[in-house]
């Protein structure tokens, strides 16, 4: 994986012109507020909805909280497309941070969570009468959702506090979390 990783970090940069719009005064900070909005759409829609499944609110239709879902897809693909500018502008930033590996791992638990979702539940939680009890199974997709995409936003805020150091010497583990330099 660590060869993977220098591999990356050599690649995405050669997408110059990304690099270079996000290196202008402007385009960072508008890339970061549009990563947010982004953001607040896709929590905003699935939270709810998760919160639904935790049985809060049980007099709102799940159907009714379900059609806003396509904000929710607006907004993450707002937030993929929004991060992969900063990860095509600073690779290494990105590619050696524990903090990013984390958010793709939750992002990609998130995913799991919605595909056992969808392929289990998704039509009998859109039936479901107002005001009864929430099944369990219910309840725990909606609590892994709910912890999983908090988690997602820790660790991307997370990502600032750490940098990458050199390494001394060459990673050795699955993952490098220092820059190894290129070989």
């Amino acid at each position: 994986m660590v060869d993977l990783q220098i591999w990356l970090v050599r690649v995405l940069p050669s997408v110059a012109a990304v690099g270079d719009l996000m290196r202008t005064a402007w385009a960072w900070p508008m890339a970061e507020s549009l990563h947010f909005i982004g953001l607040t759409m896709l929590i905003g829609t699935v939270g709810l909805f998760d919160l639904r499944l935790l049985g809060v609110a049980r007099g709102i239709p799940a159907a009714a909280l379900h059609r806003l879902a396509p904000y929710g897809i607006a907004g993450f693909a707002l937030c993929v497309g929004t991060g992969a500018m900063f990860l095509m502008t600073e690779p290494d930033q990105y590619i050696y941070n524990p903090s990013f590996h984390y958010k793709v791992l939750f992002m990609a638990g998130a995913g799991v969570n919605a595909s056992i979702f969808y392929s289990t539940s998704y039509r009998a939680a859109l039936v479901q009468g107002e005001g009864l009890p929430v099944p369990p199974h219910y309840k725990w997709i909606g609590l892994v959702s709910l912890v999983l995409w908090m988690l997602v936003i820790v660790t991307g805020r997370l990502l600032t506090f750490y940098r990458p150091f050199p390494c001394a010497p060459e990673p050795t583990g699955l993952l490098a979390t220092c820059s190894p330099g290129f070989r």
